[in-house]
């Protein structure tokens, strides 16, 4: 029982892992995009603060291509997608 469970433990830490994050010329943009829109209702300070979140937050759960999908979509559907990210970073700046 443990030699197969160390078979399973060794070829899962062998298998290569699929990377979540954004490159960082994407995540720049993300974050570029974000500030030019958020400082007018933010500041320029908090649109800083929280967009440097929501960049930090959206690599850490989509990849590229994820990213890109994600904003193929319908306003709507983009919206549902990111507002984990947008919720979390609303309530850290406004601590």
């Amino acid at each position: 029982m443990i030699r197969k469970f160390r078979l399973i433990l060794t070829l899962f830490l062998l298998l290569p892992l699929k990377s979540y994050a954004l490159s960082e010329q994407n995540k720049q943009q993300l974050y570029l995009g974000c500030y030019q829109n958020s400082k007018q209702y933010l500041g320029a300070d908090k649109a800083k603060s929280y967009c440097q979140c929501t960049s930090d937050k959206l690599s850490k759960k989509f990849s590229d291509e994820e990213l890109d999908a994600v904003f193929k979509q319908k306003p709507e559907d983009i919206y549902k997608d990111t507002e984990f990210a947008s919720k979390f970073c609303e309530k850290k700046i406004q601590e």
